[in-house]
């Protein structure tokens, strides 16, 4: 079970940070109008989110992670 919580967690973070870095590239577009730099610069960010991501999944292996559902959570049980 917590192998399957840890994925959760580990997904749940991916996906933050991964909208946090698309936000980013999207503001670094308006700032950078010039192609050269604004493409060397969305290389260093997404390879920025990318080692951040891996880090934070490599850390979690030190860690006991139990998802607990909360009042929020919606659970469909299908037949």
């Amino acid at each position: 079970m917590e192998d399957k919580d840890r994925k959760k967690l580990v997904n749940k973070v991916s996906a933050e940070i991964t909208s946090m870095f698309e936000s980013i590239l999207d503001y670094s577009q308006i700032a950078c109008p010039d192609p050269n730099t604004y493409k060397a610069l969305r290389g260093k960010i997404l390879r920025a989110g990318n080692d951040c991501i891996r880090t934070i999944t490599t850390d979690l292996d030190e860690y006991n992670v139990k998802y607990v559902a909360t009042k929020d959570d919606l659970i469909e049980i299908k037949n």
